[in-house]
């Protein structure tokens, strides 16, 4: 028998029993430590895959004419300042395409129909704060609108207090809407916001369409996710 047990023996209303130097955990102290139980559980089997990675840089063509000729669309924006939500990357892509598209003929206009910025799920779940992974996917409709979105934006600074990042741009892996609409359909998506899933624009945001609304692409299943999801698709 304990000494906690032979106290509440003698005395059942007398109060909790702990040994000297031992620290009792807060309910934040404790909530803390299981957000860092999962997060270790999770960092030791994402090392142990090499599937749950971020996909290796394919550097975007140089030129436009190489561009149009491997038909790169689809584009890797990284190093993203975490705090940025995914209406703030909506709103760096409206500008854009607005910018290039206001003198342009119609049939030229930049375009983009596919997005997807990748939140930490569990950071969410457990601290209740927004963060990304610091990397997003946009599949523009034209080699061109890409390659016109990466000379603006690579080698950007953004112009975020306490996060100096330089923007990089490179060719995502998998090319195009369709690809695209294909591997994103067929993944499950275990977080509690289905905000956080890709989302498809069918006919096409140009930054003058603001307010057009898109459907979310992939199987969302609400709950903690089994890893972390820090990959690219």
């Amino acid at each position: 028998m304990t000494m906690q047990q032979r106290i509440y023996d003698l005395n059942p209303n007398a109060e909790p029993f702990y040994p000297q130097n031992l620290t009792v955990p807060t309910p934040k102290t404790q909530s803390r430590m299981v957000y860092d139980r999962k997060r270790t559980q999770i960092q030791q089997k994402t090392s142990k895959s090499t599937y749950h990675r971020v996909e290796t840089s394919i550097p975007f063509p140089k030129t436009i004419e190489e561009a149009e000729a491997l038909h790169i669309t689809t584009v890797m924006i990284r190093n993203i300042p975490n705090q940025f939500r995914f209406d703030n990357l909506l709103k760096i892509l409206d500008d854009h395409c607005f910018e290039i598209n206001k003198n342009a003929d119609p049939e030229d206009w930049s375009k983009y129909n596919i997005v997807y910025l990748p939140m930490d799920y569990m950071k969410h779940a457990l601290e209740r704060r927004m963060s990304n992974l610091g990397y997003a996917f946009v599949n523009f409709t034209t080699p061109a609108a890409a390659f016109k979105f990466y000379k603006q934006f690579n080698g950007f600074a953004w112009n975020v207090r306490q996060n100096r990042k330089i923007c990089e741009i490179n060719a995502a892996q998998h090319q195009g809407k369709e690809s695209l609409i294909m591997i994103f359909s067929q993944k499950v998506f275990r977080c509690k916001n289905p905000d956080f899933l890709p989302i498809l624009f069918s006919a096409g945001r140009d930054g003058f369409n603001r307010r057009m609304s898109g459907i979310s692409i992939g199987i969302h299943v609400r709950g903690l996710p089994f890893t972390r999801r820090n990959i690219s698709f």
